[in-house]
């Protein structure tokens, strides 16, 4: 079955191009998001930029010792985080929040370079008291705070009313301060609780003579562990060096303090760890570029945070939407919203603010962004967050004092400000194309369907003012539209009219060439009757006979020629009445046999009744008609066959019926009877049977052209069949032997 590819589905095919117009919308956006990503890397850079100029030449705001150490060590050289809340003093690092994690351990073996005073400390080669602690450090409101969580299964205690300090487990902290002088501080306690430190006298190792440090403060506090030691002072206190270093017994049955674990060399301030509180005059300057609405850092020569501000969850890079009252309550603001706004969501990448960063609570950024930056130049890159859900872009600028980097700044934002501003150009766009396409659809649809129908109507019409015989039955009506179409139909009116001026002089040329032809006909007759009449030789008589013959061809032509249109105009004035076409056929077949000797009839008819309501006249001449075609077709000694059978009501006829249906039938219901006519004789050649039916149509073989045939029978025979709502149909017989003829009329139902 070939597809029907009509009007309609080709010019929608082609209208679905415009749904190309989102994919180039698309296009476009993308191409956009890759202006605005290369925006926001020059304008973040300028961000960066314009942080560095005014760190710029400001070396009291940079540890400017630290700054020339050639390399920093995790644990030795100490980061002071900023604390987010306040912090109680109770040996409990729960209020550290965040903090907590930026713990430094320590374990048994001290650190390289690490020397400890044999007067004091007598070092044993078994350790079998496995001691280490963890290490917080912070500040907040002007103090630092520390916090050690001791492991330590045989701590040893101080005495009560011992004035030795060192005897027992005990904290040493030893630090520069700020006119760069050291200064050491001891620790211990004899129960838990509250305490003060010890001052350690100028350029003394030994812990005599000691002094109570009241700004020193904290809470030491046993635990199953071992204990915890939870301390703050006053950043004033506080150089650029800091250390720290807890004394325990080395062995589980020594009642001696021999153990030594430090975070660096408390004797020698130039060994001593270098320590990096972050600066609050950076953060200050920060604090003041917040409206950037990017992540800030400053870090030193080493990588070491020294300032931050802004959150990355925050940083998109954009300004918040301004929020307002009014409210857009429009038809096309609620499609959007119910219908596009969650189709959009689901096709569209969205902003991601939920999202883990490495760098959220890191202390140093060791990246290659950074060292390219300490090496003096500027720098962008793009990057994944670590669940890779947004991606971050970062900006780096030195900054410079006496032509020498001492460190970096890094603003940070995400790219969901630019996935914000596409995902509105290309919703806005969408939306406005997809309406678009709608009422461009919708338009054409209705504009299209309109010419369909149009066609249509103009098809429908050409195929009804025909009949079933080809002629015309109505008037064509001509359209009054100005465009192509209107123009067709115009034209097709017109050749219309024509075409039933010509048909109506080709059906009235008949009657007429008969009406004229008579007279001069009659005359020729009469003057070859009386020609006849004279004496004449044999020679003069054969003349004479063959003109009476040609005179009678035509007389029986001139004949034949006005049968047709008597008939058309007896068939409107016919009555008809019912009748029995068993007994009507039943008679002519006794006249066919006289009339036609030299052939043989089979017929089978049945016992019932078959009433019909018809003109029995015009019926007979009918059956003379379709009985003439059949003997002449016939072959000698071969009989012909008539066939009466009626049909049941849920049948519909279709070929011819043979002997073998010798009944008229059941007695069940009926509403058409069939008669079929069959000859053994020439089979029809032609793939349209039903043109036989047309005028002046005649197949013959060529041994009866000499006869007088104008191809009027079938179509005088077909007239009659249409007369009674009856059908005609002639067809090669299933066994290929001849031909048959098949009638079906509508029975009377008393």
């Amino acid at each position: 079955m070939q597809l029907r590819w009509g009007l309609r589905g080709k010019v929608l095919a082609l209208s679905s191009l415009l749904l190309l117009l989102p994919l180039f919308a698309y296009q476009f956006v993308v191409e956009m998001e890759n202006f605005l990503r290369e925006g926001q890397q020059q304008t973040l850079l300028g961000t960066s930029s314009a942080i560095a100029t005014a760190l710029h030449e400001r070396p009291s705001l940079f540890n400017e010792h630290a700054s020339f150490l050639p390399n920093v060590t995790k644990g030795q050289d100490l980061y002071i985080h900023n604390l987010a809340q306040s912090i109680r003093l109770d040996a409990n690092n729960e209020d550290w929040g965040v903090n907590r994690g930026f713990k430094n351990s320590y374990q048994n073996d001290p650190l390289e370079g690490q020397t400890t005073n044999t007067d004091i400390y007598t070092k044993t080669n078994t350790n079998t008291n496995n001691v280490h602690f963890n290490q917080l450090l912070g500040k907040r409101d002007g103090f630092l705070y520390a916090h050690f969580e001791v492991s330590n299964q045989h701590p040893i205690t101080r005495a009560k009313n011992s004035t030795q300090v060192t005897d027992n487990d005990h904290l040493i902290i030893a630090m520069s301060s700020p006119e760069g002088e050291l200064q050491r501080y001891i620790i211990s306690v004899a129960n838990d609780g509250w305490f003060n430190a010890y001052r350690y006298p100028q350029h003394s190792i030994y812990a005599t003579n000691l002094t109570r440090e009241k700004s020193i403060q904290g809470i030491w506090q046993s635990t199953k562990q071992g204990y915890n030691i939870e301390l703050r002072m006053p950043l004033t206190l506080l150089g650029d060096k800091l250390g720290f270093q807890l004394n325990t017994a080395s062995t589980l049955d020594s009642k001696r303090v021999d153990n030594v674990i430090s975070t660096s060399n408390l004797l020698d301030i130039n060994k001593l760890g270098s320590v990096l509180i972050p600066s609050p005059e950076i953060e200050q300057i920060l604090l003041a570029m917040r409206h950037t609405r990017a992540r800030l850092w400053v870090v030193d020569r080493h990588q070491r945070v020294i300032a931050q501000a802004g959150d990355i969850h925050q940083a998109t890079g954009i300004w918040p939407a301004e929020a307002t009252n009014d409210q857009d309550t429009s038809f096309w603001t609620k499609i959007e919203a119910r219908l596009l706004s969650p189709l959009y969501a689901l096709l569209l990448e969205q902003p991601e603010n939920h999202f883990i960063d490495k760098n959220q609570h890191t202390t140093q950024l060791n990246n290659n962004l950074v060292k390219q930056s300490l090496d003096g130049k500027a720098a962008t890159q793009w990057r994944l967050s670590s669940d890779k859900k947004v991606s971050i872009l970062s900006a780096t600028h030195p900054i410079f004092v006496h032509d020498k980097v001492v460190g970096v700044v890094i603003a940070e934002e995400t790219n969901n400000g630019i996935i914000t501003l596409r995902n509105q150009a290309l919703q806005k766009m969408f939306s406005v194309l997809l309406g678009v396409i709608f009422v461009a659809g919708v338009l054409l649809f209705l504009f299209l369907s309109t010419v369909i129908n149009r066609v249509r109507a103009l098809r429908d019409q050409s195929e009804q003012i025909l009949d079933n015989n080809g002629r015309l039955k109505d008037t064509f009506s001509a359209s009054k539209h100005s465009d192509e179409i209107g123009d067709l139909s115009r034209s097709m009116a017109d050749m219309v009219q024509r075409l039933g001026q010509y048909h109506h002089y080709v059906e009235q040329l008949s009657s007429r060439l008969s009406h004229e032809l008579r007279t001069p006909v009659a005359v020729v007759r009469s003057s070859l009757e009386n020609l006849s009449l004279l004496p004449c030789d044999a020679q003069q008589q054969k003349y004479i006979t063959r003109s009476q013959q040609g005179i009678q061809r035509l007389s029986k032509i001139l004949t034949s020629m006005s049968e047709a249109s008597r008939i058309e105009q007896s068939l409107q004035q016919a009555e008809k009445q019912p009748i029995d076409l068993r007994t009507l056929l039943d008679s002519c077949l006794q006249g066919y046999e006289m009339v036609y000797p030299q052939s043989t009839f089979e017929k089978y008819l049945g016992e019932e009744t078959a009433m019909i309501n018809a003109d029995p006249d015009f019926l007979v001449q009918m059956l003379d008609k379709i009985i003439n075609n059949a003997v002449e077709f016939s072959i000698s000694k071969q009989a012909i066959v008539i066939n009466l059978v009626k049909l049941p009501s849920n049948l519909s006829y279709v070929g011819s019926k043979t002997a073998s249906n010798k009944a008229l039938g059941s007695p069940q219901q009926t509403d058409h009877i069939s008669l079929s006519i069959t000859n053994q004789g020439t089979l029809l050649s032609s793939d349209n049977n039903q043109d036989l039916f047309q005028s002046m149509v005649s197949v013959r073989p060529a041994s009866q052209q000499h006869d007088t045939h104008l191809g009027l029978g079938l179509y005088i025979a077909k007239m009659i069949c249409e007369y009674h709502q009856a059908t005609l149909t002639i067809e090669n017989n299933s066994d290929l032997t001849g031909v048959t003829v098949t009638i079906t009329l509508p029975l009377m139902h008393s």
